[in-house]
């Protein structure tokens, strides 16, 4: 017989002690106890009004799941699957204890022939995990993070304990799919799928593990126009070689060409009795660390080519991450496409990524890093942790592995920096704090199932220096930035490859807003400051105002804007710096993309798919062609990384903090395809003492213009914000005309003031000099919407000139 797989998702009850008493809810599989609360209406959802004190109670209270599953007719053997368990389970079957797990990150499999002949009634309980961690913290002694919550001592997502980002959940759950199998000739328990390209040639390791009499595998490789069979055996690791297949390429190098992998084992009379099908691509992975003077490189390289990483953190996209469909990250993704995004970081707090998410990237040609699941955290050496490790490693390897964008293993999140730099030694008493996991544990894995990939044991770290936090080689995590000086501070680093660096902002209006039931944002507000989870993080970003603006804003839409507009300067300075760097540098991944919930982070998107001002400096940045005026001396950088010349007339203009042109200039520039060109102010002004004025440079080369202040000082004075506004409504969007009467700098439309729904606006933070007009578009979700943000639109337009002048 075939094997037989059904899902087992029905009927399920959620038990659980409440400070009401026990309960019993209906319970979804997948999922988690905070999401069936949330359908019973017993707490609100954190992702977009709830409140972690509502919930607190959860994640000290044990809990479990149980439902009957029907009596099985036929023959062969019975198993259960539970692809995820988070995380202290154990599991019964008609009372009888028959499994106990406590890694949330990996698979399980149970044998129920004995039982699957009579109903049976499927218990899972779940231990609460802040007690259980807690306890393990007080009998193994405390190995340091940065957080007060235990959670390293057993493998659970890390940011479910609250990061400086996200909400504390600590939640409990079934919260991946449980398959019940049938099967009695055979089935394939496991088949791994690595490419590669050797001496010019694609080829395949197909990696099978089964059971059963059958054993003879065949395996069909097609697609555009091509196909490769071979029949091989049960239990082999084989290499099959695809002469002739079209290698995949990574966004700007070509084709991201994938091919169907369908792997069937056969019975004896020649009958499919299982099959797992693939996609794959074939492609060549390297990292150039060839040495330049006292310095290293640190670039990833596909198919001989250095791709320079125009990349992103990733962090999980709902705190619940059952939640998370395959077309959210369609969407997630396609926008990040949309501003020229081509790598992904998947960071270490959070989880080895669904196969939807690496499916889009290897359809876009997106390449990705994915960090092993540890983070900021000393963890325990111990026979089980080393046994659970070496597991999970073995299944999110061979899961993962055929998964072409996949260019890149690293051993997790600044835990090797923890203890070189975090105070760690003392408290560890000479303890082992992890680092076998990354030397030892991780590359055997690596070396048993994959052996294609790059790998290194964390980040940041450097490949010529003890110490991780060297810039002249590795991967380099930029945090003195946000923490403690201006984003100029950017300009003065030279990573090999920028891994990690952000600066935090409020997210959408309209997100917070409805997070906190209030109609105005305040930061002096501990509701809003509940939802701003850095370390000082409502001090840092006034300092950051301070640092920007004389001017003191504190809330309403003018704290709001300023607060956007300094997040959006730094992501534009950061990236275009890194960008400049292009002969040192191969890097910049941007900390970070998404949001789990309502916050005030580092992320240009916000929980709600809003976009931040930082996500337009973002665009403006990844653009193949950027203009920046760069540093102290605001040098001004032409960057060219498309593959044609961009030959056009150079323009720049030199402003007065009042407006008026001081001097303006024009030439004829041309950049070869991917190279870049430099101009000193006194090559393009014949004024002296420029870096004196309190004054603004702009810069125009075709269709892109770039514009900065002069001075790196609290801006006090310009001229005031004078413009004439045309709106017009159209279906379910505002098109909206604006003319300049002055001169006007970062002019923004913010409609999601008064919008009910998600907008999206065409452009954002707009120089214009006096007379000049443009013409932007206000996508919103409806038409009534649309009449609202129309009816509004002086109110929502706000500039650096109306922030400085408006009382």
């Amino acid at each position: 017989m075939k094997v037989v797989r059904r899902s087992v998702n029905e009927g399920f009850l959620l038990a659980i002690e409440t400070p009401q008493g026990h309960k019993v809810f209906p319970a979804t599989v997948p999922g988690s106890i905070h999401t069936d609360l949330i359908a019973a209406g017993v707490i609100g959802d954190i992702r977009i009004d709830g409140t972690e004190a509502e919930q607190e109670w959860i994640r000290n209270a044990d809990s479990a799941y149980s439902t009957q599953i029907p009596a099985q007719s036929g023959g062969g053997k019975y198993e259960l699957r539970f692809d995820g368990l988070d995380t202290l389970a154990t599991i019964s079957i008609n009372g009888a204890v028959k499994l106990s797990s406590e890694n949330m990150h990996r698979a399980f499999v149970l044998d129920i022939s004995d039982s699957a002949s009579g109903a049976m009634d499927l218990k899972v309980e779940f231990k609460a995990p802040l007690p259980e961690a807690l306890k393990r913290q007080v009998e193994m002694g405390k190995y340091p993070n940065p957080y007060d919550m235990p959670y390293n001592y057993f493998r659970k997502m890390a940011c479910s304990f609250g990061w400086d980002w996200g909400p504390i959940t600590v939640t409990s759950g079934i919260w991946k799919p449980i398959w019940l199998t049938q099967w009695d000739e055979g089935i394939l328990d496991e088949v791994g799928i690595v490419t590669d390209v050797v001496d010019g040639v694609p080829q395949l390791r197909l990696r099978t593990v089964g059971r059963g009499r059958a054993t003879t595998v065949e395996v069909v490789i097609s697609g555009h126009g091509k196909e490769k069979r071979v029949r091989t055996t049960l239990g082999s690791d084989e290499v099959i070689t695809c002469e002739g297949f079209e290698l995949w390429h990574p966004r700007g190098f070509g084709q991201a060409t994938l091919y169907l992998v369908e792997v069937t084992l056969l019975n004896a009379a020649g009958d499919v009795i299982d099959e797992v099908v693939k996609r794959v691509g074939f492609r060549h992975v390297s990292l150039d660390q060839s040495n330049f003077g006292d310095r290293q490189m640190f670039a990833i390289c596909v198919n001989g080519q250095r791709v320079w990483a125009k990349g992103v953190n990733w962090i999980p996209d709902d705190p619940f991450p059952h939640r998370v469909t395959k077309e959210q990250y369609a969407d997630k993704i396609a926008d990040l496409y949309s501003v020229e995004v081509n790598a992904i970081r998947a960071w270490g707090g959070g989880i080895y990524e669904s196969d939807d998410f690496y499916d889009v990237c290897d359809e876009l040609g997106i390449i990705v890093w994915q960090d092993f699941l540890f983070a900021c955290a000393a963890y325990p050496e111990t026979p089980e942790m080393f046994a659970e490790v070496k597991e999970e490693a073995h299944q999110a390897i061979t899961r993962l592995g055929s998964h072409v964008s996949l260019v890149m293993w690293c051993g997790g999140n600044e835990c090797i920096e923890g203890f070189q730099h975090w105070g760690w030694k003392e408290p560890l008493a000479g303890k082992a704090w992890g680092l076998n996991f990354y030397l030892d544990t991780l590359p055997a894995s690596l070396a048993a199932f994959d052996g294609s990939r790059p790998y290194i044991p964390g980040s940041p770290f450097s490949t010529v220096k003890e110490n991780v936090k060297d810039f002249s080689s590795g991967t380099n995590h930029i945090w003195d930035v946000w923490n403690e000086t201006g984003y100029q501070r950017y300009e003065e680093y030279s990573p090999s490859f920028s891994a990690e660096f952000g600066y935090n902002g409020p997210g959408s209006w309209r997100t917070l807003t409805k997070a906190i039931g209030k109609s105005n944002l305040d930061s002096r507000d501990p509701d809003l400051a509940t939802h701003q989870k850095a370390f000082f993080g409502m001090d840092k970003v006034a300092k950051g105002l301070v640092r920007e603006f004389s001017k003191e804003f504190t809330q309403g839409p003018a704290w709001y804007f300023a607060a956007q507009l300094v997040q959006a300067r730094a992501v534009e300075v950061g990236l275009k710096h890194f960008r400049s760097q292009y002969e040192t540098c191969s890097g910049s991944v941007l900390w970070q993309y998404n949001d789990m919930w309502p916050a005030i982070s580092w992320a240009v998107l916000d929980s709600a798919s809003s976009r931040k001002l930082s996500w337009y400096a973002m665009r403006e940045a990844y653009r193949p062609q950027v203009l920046h005026f760069s540093g102290v001396e605001r040098k001004l950088i032409l960057i060219n990384d498309a593959s044609v010349a961009w030959s056009d007339v150079l323009k720049v203009y030199l402003v007065g903090k009042n407006g008026e042109v001081l001097e303006s200039s024009s030439r004829e520039v041309s950049l070869e395809p991917r190279s870049q060109a430099s101009f000193a102010l006194s090559e393009l002004f014949k004024r002296a003492g420029i870096s004196a004025i309190d004054g603004y440079l702009i810069a125009e080369l075709g269709a892109i213009r770039t514009a900065r202040r002069v001075l790196d000082a609290p801006v006090d004075e310009v001229c005031a914000h004078s413009v004439e506004i045309q709106e017009r409504v159209v279906g379910e969007g505002v098109q909206v005309h604006i003319e300049a009467n002055c001169f006007i700098y970062e002019l923004s439309l913010l409609p999601e003031l008064v919008a009910l729904d998600r907008v999206d606006v065409s452009a954002e933070r707009i120089t214009l000099l006096p007379g000049e007009s443009i013409d932007i578009t206000i996508d919103c979700s409806s038409a009534a919407d649309a009449k609202k943000v129309a009816s509004r639109i002086e109110e929502i337009t706000w500039s650096l000139n109306r922030l400085m002048n408006e009382k």
